[in-house]
């Protein structure tokens, strides 16, 4: 069958994009069609928030995407770029808003960096050096989290990445807040798998955001829930919000309070892990499989980059893992996959280790290394035709519901 791809369409709102996955969690890299902007980055990212966010949900949600879409705009003129400490600015974005930092995304974009030649979607490609020995390229990424330093395989010319071999980029600081906290759980904020206990032990990380790392049990799941079988998504969501919940609750704000900045914020995410089930890469101290729910119920895909970095962070205060040890972390996507796709996280180096009040510990900053492959699924150019009523922004179906 011949594809008629010269059909014309009368559209002012060309956007063109990149499609990448990284152990199935999309993300779509905006190269074209995003207004040019000025200012620092965070600048931009505001100017974006405030006058251009139907972009955002005009690329990520329905009907040109989904509830779980992310995404990625490569933002070429920052401070960071200015001033040559970074070869490209990016802030990353999904259904509910804007992210300062993500993982799965950076090794995306790190790859599709080396793979763009057009000076008008990326400038500094010049500035990129390869190593031909390695045969690898650095790209410096300036995110809204800080600059981040990714590793990319190429090929002997440095021309066009390697998709055989895995990035690698180093996470911005991560911290351990505080580990093995019993956080109460009030009647109002319960859930039926609960049963009858009143508390859940967590443990608080920060890492570009705060993320609570907590075992599928203390949730009062089975342990078979993530060994096969239908997951109850729906259920372990909403035991999510819950927790959420009872996080914000006062007496645990003093837990959410920006280790770099000062500034008060919240739990971003929750990661229900599963110590011990999946394969572990060569070198790993260790494994475990982990489902990752951040902003408003989204369902990662991948074991999520910052995260990792995060749980690196808590196993370091716990004295599990030091430097040069490394860890497996999987998503249910890529343990059903009985390959080594998962993220492998390594700790560089850490300080700051020490025992808190409430009996757990603390560290921070701790530096980590993940590693884990990007790959293309295609690329698009979305349009909007002047005749489409649901053409200039998007919705999110399910939400009718509600």
């Amino acid at each position: 069958m011949t594809v008629d791809t010269s059909i014309e369409c009368h559209s002012n709102g060309v956007i063109s994009c990149i499609e990448t996955h990284t152990v199935g969690m999309p993300c779509r890299i905006v190269t074209k069609g995003f207004p040019r902007q000025t200012g620092t980055l965070l600048e931009q990212r505001c100017e974006a928030e405030a006058s251009y966010d139907y972009i955002r949900k005009r690329i990520l949600l329905e009907p040109r995407g989904h509830a779980d879409m992310f995404g990625a705009v490569l933002r070429p003129h920052t401070e960071s770029t200015a001033s040559e400490e970074a070869h490209m600015g990016v802030f990353y974005i999904h259904r509910a808003g804007y992210s300062k930092m993500c993982g799965h995304a950076t090794l995306a974009v790190s790859r599709a960096l080396i793979d763009i030649h057009d000076p008008e979607i990326f400038p500094q490609r010049h500035l990129v050096k390869n190593d031909p020995i390695t045969q690898t390229s650095n790209i410096i990424l300036h995110t809204l989290g800080g600059l981040v330093k990714a590793t990319v395989p190429t090929t002997s010319d440095g021309q066009r990445s390697d998709p055989s071999r895995p990035v690698t980029f180093v996470a911005v600081p991560s911290f351990a807040i505080a580990t093995d906290l019993n956080v109460a759980i009030p009647q109002e904020y319960r859930w039926p798998e609960l049963g009858s206990r009143t508390s859940v032990n967590v443990s608080l990380a920060y890492c570009s955001a705060f993320s609570c790392q907590t075992q599928l049990h203390e949730l009062g799941f089975p342990p078979q829930t993530f060994q096969g079988g239908p997951v109850p998504f729906q259920d372990l969501k909403y035991a999510v919000s819950q927790l959420k919940k009872a996080l914000g609750e006062p007496k645990y704000q003093k837990y959410f309070i920006n280790p770099s900045t000062g500034e008060s914020s919240s739990c971003f995410g929750v990661l229900i892990a599963d110590k011990g089930l999946g394969q572990r890469s060569k070198g790993s101290e260790g494994v475990e499989t982990g489902l990752y729910i951040f902003g408003d119920g989204v369902l990662d895909r991948s074991p999520t980059g910052s995260v990792s970095a995060a749980r690196n962070a808590v196993a370091f205060a716990k004295g599990e893992l030091g430097p040069g040890q490394s860890w497996t972390y999987h998503s249910l996507l890529s343990n059903t996959l009985k390959r080594k796709e998962g993220f492998t996280a390594t700790v560089v180096r850490g300080e700051g280790r020490r025992e808190i009040e409430e009996g757990g510990f603390a560290a921070g900053p701790v530096v980590v290394e993940v590693q884990c492959s990007a790959y293309y699924t295609g690329f698009h150019t979305f349009v909007v035709e002047d005749e489409d009523p649901l053409g200039s922004g998007g919705f999110t179906y399910g939400d009718l519901a509600n």
